[in-house]
């Protein structure tokens, strides 16, 4: 069989999948809600994820256990100019630094979970490869 190639986008917001099959033109993926761009957003709310447009519908209400924008922090420190964008910005989750592991993380839910940047940015990625799964369901494909 096959295989077939999975390519992200990974912008400062949103996020973008492309979809690359033998014989076939590229695609661009759509999600759940059926649009080509994706909010790079996790909300965790009561053990359980919610992605993109579903974390976004709930930002407002829940915005210290919503992270954004975790590819900005990426390989930077608490002092980098774009990190302290975020807090100028009024950015909810304040980027603290992890002396053990040398690096970033976020304090979410007053603490109840902690996250650097590339584990979120992993689960965001994660969740481009099931909506490419879904979007191959919709399409005929397995």
């Amino acid at each position: 069989s096959a295989k077939a190639i999975l390519g992200v986008d990974l912008g400062s917001l949103y996020m973008k999948v492309a979809l690359v099959q033998r014989g076939a033109p590229l695609e661009i993926v759509t999600n759940m809600h059926s649009k080509r761009k994706t909010e790079q957003m996790i909300l965790f709310d009561q053990g359980t994820r919610f992605y993109g447009a579903d974390a976004s519908s709930l930002l407002a209400r829940k915005p210290t256990l919503t992270p954004v924008a975790m590819s900005i922090m990426l390989g930077r420190d608490e002092n980098h100019p774009t990190v302290k964008v975020l807090s100028d910005r009024h950015y909810p989750l304040t980027p603290l630094y992890n002396e053990t592991r040398k690096g970033l993380y976020l304090s979410i839910a007053g603490g109840k979970h902690e996250f650097t940047p590339e584990e979120l940015t992993a689960m965001v990625l994660n969740y481009a490869e099931e909506i490419t799964h879904h979007y191959g369901k919709e399409k005929g494909n397995t």
